[in-house]
């Protein structure tokens, strides 16, 4: 009898205890620029690299099964030039909840010491922002987000980084850390920009909605689970989400993030 329990016990399936496992991404963001002074500035840029880790439950098996997902870090990399009446090069990080463990690094230019390449994640059990997954729709539906009503605003130079937008399904203390520098002193002023280094340190809740108010919250995954997509275009053809800034102008970007499976944050079978 103790034999037969123990050979039971040998050659039983795994148990797992964990209820719920972890899936790093990376990120392929598409910024775009708009709405700057006679146009000069605007510009899309393609291949914004960033991060992105995702909490997902998981059934008694350890299969990711339907219910709450958590983003536990986000992270992007502007790095661009505008060389047109006016040149500028944006180097600045955008990151939830922290950069390589900092939540407010000390560099800011791209020749500070430190200044890192990426943002990593290095562990965070809390989430930035919640939604829930729905794996026969294919989707994420981030929770609820009530958006600063700027956000959806058709003046350049309303939504900034003091609007105030709160939910779960909004990321919290977003940072904006970096630095703008322009060459070319009228031509920065209508930018809202200092001639030389523009030192960057923001921090606010990014709403996760696409389009005009009513839009659905949605990002679509793939059944593996292993790419996210936001919606590309709202249908005014802007991107999908709408970044705040403190220069007259208006930011988009929109992601595709794929499976990383070399991160060992990735613990999802």
């Amino acid at each position: 009898m103790i034999v037969g329990f123990l050979l039971a016990m040998f050659f039983a399936p795994p148990a797992f205890a964990a209820d719920s496992c972890t899936i790093a991404y990376r990120v392929d963001a598409t910024l775009e620029v708009s709405d700057t002074q006679f146009k000069k500035g605007d510009v899309s840029v393609d291949g914004v690299r960033g991060s992105l880790v995702i909490e997902y439950p998981q059934g008694a098996q350890g299969q990711v099964v339907d219910g709450k997902v958590k983003v536990l870090h986000y992270a992007m990399y502007e790095s661009f030039k505008i060389d047109t009446v006016v040149n500028i090069t944006t180097t600045i990080h955008h990151f939830t909840p922290a950069c390589n463990g900092s939540d407010e690094p000390t560099w800011r230019r791209a020749s500070d010491k430190g200044f890192p390449a990426a943002c990593r994640y290095t562990g965070n059990e809390r989430p930035v922002a919640i939604g829930v997954l729905r794996k026969d729709d294919n989707a994420i539906e981030w929770g609820r987000c009530k958006a600063a009503p700027s956000y959806w605003a058709a003046d350049r130079k309303a939504y900034t980084f003091s609007s105030k937008s709160r939910g779960r399904g909004c990321l919290e203390k977003m940072r904006a850390v970096g630095n703008i520098h322009c060459d070319g002193r009228l031509a920065c002023k209508w930018g809202g920009l200092n001639g030389g280094d523009n030192p960057q340190f923001d921090v606010w809740t990014q709403p996760l909605i696409h389009g005009p108010a009513g839009s659905d919250h949605s990002v679509t995954v793939s059944p593996d689970l292993s790419t996210i997509k936001t919606p590309v275009y709202r249908s005014d053809g802007r991107q999908s989400y709408n970044l705040p800034n403190n220069s007259p102008s208006r930011t988009w970007f929109s992601w595709v993030a794929t499976r990383n499976d070399s991160s060992p944050f990735t613990t999802c079978p």
